[in-house]
């Protein structure tokens, strides 16, 4: 009797304890996933990577960036300009105005990914994306803009400037690649230099046009020259080891293939360290050479059909445009461009510490190309008549192609810093200040100061101070506002109407 108690007692306890593991009340189920389609409003506060546009490997992508802005000093509306307006100081800027303000904070875009396993870790990828005006529907066409303004003086000019997007069907990007995790990524086509990756990752403002010099003219990325921010033919490679990482970059061909300089040639080392004082600490350091750089710019004066002489039925212009002038060309100085970047951020928290020290030099380039070519987006820097033909020197006295304006070498150091703070996961708040000088270059003496001075060649120096507050109600809009604050000194001020604008801009931007 003893013995079956105990045995009752035992065979309880297994059973209580076997109870004891079963749950008391049954699971919930597990949610259905969100269809991120079932509406406008669900779609909307999606991100992209979590509800995209995709089919058999390929992945649309788009943005929309509409704005609003006063300045203190600018220049009109260009629907054809990649900026549209001059959200920085510029010759061109006078007078307050109200504008059009879109890609605020970066160009609107549309274009494709691509992404398909090939097998072994290895995936075959590509991009071409084209950017426009989400006003008109417009490509993105700053030559154009130039050309637009061809033999007008500055009082009369709208925005206008020189850009690596200058109307082509893949402005932005167009490349094919492989990538693995392990080897890591090639492309080959039209890329981002790694200057200008390196920028848009430093840069607190992300390259915004309307908040960062950086944005408003890819000469920073182009060590002197804007349209060296892309390479048109390259192959560029980039490899992760650990927390440690490398790329390079080579363009071959020349302005007939696209490109704005007949050679370029980067490299990047650098590292994410975590824990550093409880955040994470990258740096980056990014070295470049180039080979007659393109910078082109427009003519003033007027053009009138000569009658007489030995260019009669030709076009003649007070400041030399050549025979057979169409209003597709424009002027352009060619240099040598050397420069590195030296770039810091620190993320702890909230807060996000953004630094960076940039270092450009320009030299004569290797070739003068007098007889003239052909520029990115197709437009035409005309052959340089020579002076040895009866009357050239009086008719036709402009040199299209300018080979000499770095006899003395310019040097143009910058520097910038600034942080971002999330006050939540929908609000930042962002401050920034970049500066820039360079050093005397002029072959003559200079004179004077500020827009006064002789030479855009003297010494001189530019500074912007911005702000910017970026709200996301839902995942794929932004609704941001902020300022700039930008001067001119000295040598970069030559020729300039006024030396400062104050530029306040507010927008919408919505990603798909």
């Amino acid at each position: 009797m003893k013995t079956f108690g105990v045995l009752a007692f035992a065979i309880a306890g297994v059973g209580a304890a076997r109870a004891a593991d079963l749950p008391t009340t049954k699971p919930a189920p597990a949610p259905p996933p969100v269809n991120c389609f079932a509406s406008f409003w669900t779609w909307l506060d999606s991100t992209p990577a979590d509800c995209p546009v995709s089919y058999a490997g390929f992945t649309v992508f788009g943005t929309l960036d509409w704005g609003m802005g006063y300045e203190s000093n600018g220049a009109d509306y260009n629907a054809a300009y990649t900026n549209n307006v001059a959200n920085i100081i510029t010759k061109q800027s006078n007078g307050a105005k109200w504008v059009q303000t879109p890609n605020g904070l970066g160009q609107s875009v549309v274009g494709v990914n691509m992404k398909e396993p090939i097998g072994y870790g290895w995936s075959l990828i590509g991009t071409w994306e084209m950017g426009f005006n989400p006003y008109y529907g417009y490509l993105a066409d700053a030559e154009r803009s130039m050309v637009q303004n061809n033999g007008k003086p500055l009082s009369l000019q709208n925005a206008n400037g020189d850009s690596s997007r200058t109307g082509q069907w893949d402005n932005g990007q167009g490349f094919i690649g492989v990538s693995n995790k392990t080897y890591g990524t090639l492309t080959v086509g039209r890329v981002n230099t790694l200057s200008l990756d390196g920028l848009i990752d430093y840069d607190p403002m992300s390259t915004a046009y309307a908040f960062s010099p950086f944005g408003f003219t890819g000469s920073f990325a182009g060590f002197g020259d804007t349209e060296a921010a892309r390479a048109n033919t390259a192959v560029k490679y980039r490899v992760d080891f650990m927390n440690f990482r490398g790329a390079g970059l080579v363009q071959w061909g020349g302005y007939n293939q696209g490109n704005a300089t007949t050679g370029m040639y980067q490299g990047q080392i650098g590292a994410d360290f975590a824990n550093v004082f409880g955040g994470v600490l990258s740096l980056d350091g990014i070295g470049s050479y180039s080979k007659d750089t393109v910078l082109p710019s427009t003519f003033t004066g007027t053009c009138a059909l000569i009658k007489n002489g030995p260019f009669a039925g030709q076009t003649g212009c007070s400041d030399g445009v050549p025979m057979f002038y169409s209003n597709t060309d424009l002027k352009a100085t060619l240099s040598n461009n050397t420069g590195f970047l030296l770039l810091a951020r620190y993320k702890w928290g909230p807060a996000t510490l953004y630094g960076g020290y940039g270092w450009i030099k320009q030299a004569n380039p290797s070739d003068d190309y007098l007889n003239g070519f052909k520029t990115i987006g197709g437009w035409s820097v005309p052959a340089t008549i020579p002076s040895t033909i009866p009357g050239a020197a009086t008719l036709f006295p402009t040199q299209w192609t300018i080979d000499n304006a770095y006899t003395i070498n310019r040097i143009a150091p910058y520097f910038w810093f600034g942080a971002k703070y999330a006050i939540n996961s929908q609000l930042d708040v962002t401050g920034t200040f970049y500066y820039l000088s360079q050093n005397d270059y002029s072959t003559s003496l200079c004179t004077g100061t500020g827009i006064h001075t002789n030479s855009s060649s003297c010494s001189g120096s530019e500074d912007f101070l911005s702000f910017l507050i970026d709200y996301r109600p839902v995942k794929r809009v932004d609704l941001y506002a902020g300022v700039m604050l930008s001067n001119v000194y000295g040598g970069l001020a030559s020729g300039f109407q006024q030396v400062q604008t104050i530029n306040p801009t507010a927008g919408l931007r919505v990603k798909f």
